[in-house]
């Protein structure tokens, strides 16, 4: 179940909790992503991955980001208060494998009202993208928001 769309700033409170269900990382997808944006061996050779530091391939973290802050967007949870935002500070976690599934999460961090236009907030909130088949969180993303009121 996905949460209902943000109408303002004012929804959120620090500590509150959305889930948005879980994105798949296939095979396929992670091979093209990584052949047009980040090609590395061990994103787009088996062989060379198997032989590499993680013993296969993975996910380029880019992927893995852009995938699950896509999911979110895509849901429309913040569409109608969204104006962009300043920053993502990412860690990635543990490897993102083909046929992985991960579930995602938000958590609101800290919220500060504009002192010097009213009409909007700074929020932060922490994405975390967490493996369903061992709960090892695999990417750990804090977002700077701006939002209507």
């Amino acid at each position: 179940m996905q949460p209902p769309p943000l109408r303002s700033f004012d929804d959120l409170s620090v500590g509150q909790e959305f889930g948005f269900g879980r994105i798949a990382m296939p095979l396929e997808e992670i091979l093209d992503f990584a052949r047009a944006y980040d090609p590395q061996p061990f994103h787009i050779d088996p062989a060379r991955a198997a032989a590499g530091p993680f013993g296969g391939i993975i996910a380029s973290g880019l992927h893995t980001q852009s995938k699950l802050f896509g999911h979110i967007i895509r849901t429309g949870w913040v569409e109608h208060v969204s104006l962009g935002g300043t920053e993502q500070v990412v860690r990635w976690n543990a490897p993102v494998r083909p046929g992985d599934e991960i579930g995602v999460t938000a958590r609101v961090e800290e919220l500060i009202p504009s002192r010097s236009k009213p009409d909007r907030g700074v929020a932060k909130i922490r994405y975390l993208g967490t493996r369903v088949a061992d709960e090892v969180v695999v990417i750990d993303i804090l977002g700077t928001h701006f939002f209507r009121r």
